[in-house]
């Protein structure tokens, strides 16, 4: 009898637990898709600061400097922080690890049914949308080899923490989802290009 109310005292405070980080988790996430924007490493929601500029005026060469820029995905109403690189006056974002054919829905998936996004940087934000830049073209050796160059980690410091880090991330999932051995591997490339018809 007092084995089975122990346990049954047990039981309840399992399940008020569960509810408590169920209930934590769950107003998280809604709080976060109301943020202006992203938080940390968090997904936030649609952007409601920045001066809006329009694209040709973002001098892209001289914000390479930067290591991340703000990417609001319009169709989602989402944004998330991201690196991005600069090759020849244009902007580049990608996602390394298994952002299609994977297991996660990731956010390449959102961009394949809706490619308009905002981008926000040095508190500006412009209109975008992203173009798929495919593997084994020349702009995409191109545009690799600038994020490569850029995130390599040479110089020490941030970059190169940030960029060990990342790096085994990407080895351990590309483990897990064996996207290195399919012939199309999952990472993807995009441009950043005016959105048309803004």
């Amino acid at each position: 009898m007092e084995d089975s109310s122990r346990r049954s005292r047990w039981l309840t405070r399992l399940a008020i637990s569960l509810v408590v980080v169920i209930a934590s988790l769950a107003g998280g996430a809604f709080l976060l898709s109301r943020t202006d924007g992203p938080v940390f490493i968090f997904a936030g929601g649609p952007f409601r600061s920045g001066e809006l500029v329009d694209f040709s005026a973002i001098d892209w060469n001289s914000l390479d400097a930067l290591h991340e820029l703000e990417l609001e995905i319009v169709g989602a109403e989402s944004s998330r922080t991201l690196w991005f690189s600069v090759t020849e006056g244009v902007p580049y974002v990608a996602c390394d690890l298994d952002c299609v054919g994977g297991r996660l829905t990731r956010w390449p998936q959102q961009i394949e049914r809706d490619n308009r996004v905002v981008i926000r940087i040095d508190g500006k934000r412009v209109d975008g949308q992203l173009i798929h830049v495919p593997h084994e073209t020349a702009e995409y050796e191109k545009a690799r080899a600038g994020r490569e160059l850029k995130y390599s980690g040479t110089g020490g410091g941030r970059a190169a923490a940030e960029t060990a880090a990342h790096g085994a991330v990407v080895e351990v999932g590309e483990a897990l989802t064996g996207r290195s051995k399919r012939a199309e591997p999952g990472d993807r490339m995009y441009r950043v290009d005016p959105r048309a018809g803004a």
